[in-house]
């Protein structure tokens, strides 16, 4: 729980990653309670609603550890694929709660003859088998997964991988030896065991800065830097800024972390974005952007962010060329335009001549020296 509510409270620090994160460890945190509970109760009439509440959160749990790793390690992963991946556990609590109609899942659930309560005697049903099949190959999918990036992630990101690999272990290891009858009787031992990974979140959260789009060594570098530096996320959201990037969005906060950059950038101008959001460009991109104190021009660069061959997301830097613009602007007005007059110059009139004399032998017209010479005088 306390994993749960830190990962919340910080959600605006870190990547997309997080909210699986959160979603995962409230799951966890269901089932421990839940499970705490059903130990605790003293009738069959207890235990069946523990025992349903625990099933909100055991079987999501290992589906959304599932979710968690595949965007951790760069899966495109839309809200239909989600609930697709969720469907399964979705049945299994629908199937629990309404067992007594139907006994699919438990085909006899009642107390232990010899035990008493709070240990139950119960005899699986076909849909139990459908769950466990289920639960155990998203926490294998999820720890395969990891353990094929290996070699593709660099060594910086290697502990939080091992950390993540082993989180999956656990309760893998926990649940076989206590389906195998290798625990004490009537107790499940996976959620008592979870305190192991927990420590490993711990540990990975706050030494080698779990859910960070970049260590944190690079903080200091990424703020300190004069342009301005805005990161999205693989569906074009808005995830990380620099303190350039608030000098030249003044209402760039951070409670806008998950907005689409598009939609964002309409509500902040007033103006669609003036650029494709792609790195695909043939040249490089100008923005204007218009303040109170003076209207500012910016070179826009954009860079595909990729980890372990995934992109993962853009970097837009900004860099203000609005002095270059002025210095362009003020030289042009010095080679071209007479400084008495304020009109076009010998070389201007020149240049002039060159470009219409080009115009004229490519279109097979005349070259009408008059005429340039009355352009020139109208100038």
């Amino acid at each position: 729980m306390y994993l749960c509510l830190y990962a919340f409270s910080k959600r605006h620090k870190y990547t997309n990653i997080a909210n699986y994160f959160i979603f995962y460890t409230a799951a966890i945190s269901i089932y421990c309670f839940a499970t705490a509970m059903t130990l605790i109760s003293t009738t069959l009439e207890q235990i069946s609603f523990w025992n349903t509440i625990l099933y909100i959160g055991m079987p999501t749990s290992a589906t959304l550890g599932l979710l968690y790793v595949m965007s951790y390690l760069g899966f495109k992963l839309t809200v239909r694929r989600s609930m697709f991946i969720l469907l399964i556990p979705f049945i299994t609590i629908f199937m629990v709660a309404t067992n007594h109609w139907h006994h699919l899942h438990y085909r006899v659930f009642e107390l232990d003859p010899n035990l008493g309560a709070p240990f139950v005697y119960q005899e699986i049903g076909f849909w139990y088998m459908v769950h466990g099949v289920y639960t155990f190959a998203s926490m294998f999918i999820a720890f395969l997964l990891l353990i094929s990036q290996w070699k593709e992630t660099a060594k910086v990101y290697r502990p939080q991988l091992i950390t993540l690999m082993f989180g999956q272990l656990v309760p893998i290891v926990t649940a076989f030896l206590y389906l195998n009858g290798l625990t004490p009787a009537g107790v499940d031992p996976v959620p008592m065991i979870l305190w192991v990974s927990s420590l490993l979140y711990l540990w990975a959260i706050s030494t080698s800065r779990l859910f960070r789009i970049m260590p944190i060594a690079k903080d200091t570098i990424y703020n300190s830097i004069t342009d301005g530096a805005i990161v999205l996320d693989a569906s074009y959201r808005l995830i990380e800024f620099n303190q350039a990037s608030k000098a030249m969005l003044p209402n760039l906060n951070k409670s806008m972390f998950g907005q689409n950059f598009v939609k964002f950038w309409n509500e902040q101008t007033g103006e669609e974005l003036p650029f494709k959001l792609t790195t695909e460009l043939s040249d490089v991109q100008e923005v204007k952007l218009c303040s109170e104190q003076a209207d500012r021009v910016y070179q826009v660069r954009i860079t595909s962010l990729e980890q372990a061959r995934n992109s993962k997301g853009l970097l837009l830097v900004f860099t203000d060329i609005t002095e270059i613009k002025r210095l362009q602007e003020k030289l042009e007005q010095q080679a071209y335009y007479d400084e008495l007059t304020k009109i076009y110059n010998r070389r201007a009139f020149l240049q002039q001549s060159e470009r219409e004399f080009q115009d004229a032998k490519e279109t097979g017209l005349p070259f009408n020296f008059y005429g340039s010479i009355n352009g020139y005088r109208s100038l």
